[in-house]
């Protein structure tokens, strides 16, 4: 961890991401008045271990995918992997509108049909009882 010199410094930054910008960002917040030092730290910290969290799970998935398809893809988080990641686990389902699964446009298409056949239906079971 970091040390601290006889005079209270630390001699290594305890954070990876900017300690401004994260002030930056929660100043933009109307409701905030004051950041205090430590719950600025907090925010900080919690942000690197999310990020560290969601890398580890997407990296997982990364390599899952590659033993199941044999495939030699290079060892990098794509995209899918994310979004496979936030449909996965249920504590993440708050980012499924932010990470979605990709579709293609046909599977759009063919899913919008699909919900205004159901619609018509249930409209049409509605008034006939």
């Amino acid at each position: 961890m970091a040390e601290v010199s006889p005079d209270g410094e630390c001699n290594k930054m305890l954070t990876l991401l900017p300690l401004s910008r994260i002030r930056t960002i929660m100043k933009q917040c109307p409701d905030t008045k004051a950041i205090a030092q430590e719950g600025l730290f907090l925010i900080a910290r919690a942000t690197e271990l999310f990020i560290e969290l969601m890398t580890r799970e997407s990296y997982d998935v990364m390599e899952e995918q590659q033993k199941e398809n044999m495939a030699d893809r290079i060892n990098e988080i794509l995209y899918k992997d994310l979004a496979t990641v936030v449909e996965k686990y249920e504590c993440l389902t708050f980012l499924s509108d932010i990470v979605p699964q990709k579709i293609t446009v046909r599977e759009y298409y063919r899913i919008l049909q699909e919900e205004e056949e159901a619609e018509n239906g249930t409209e049409a079971n509605g008034t006939d009882s």
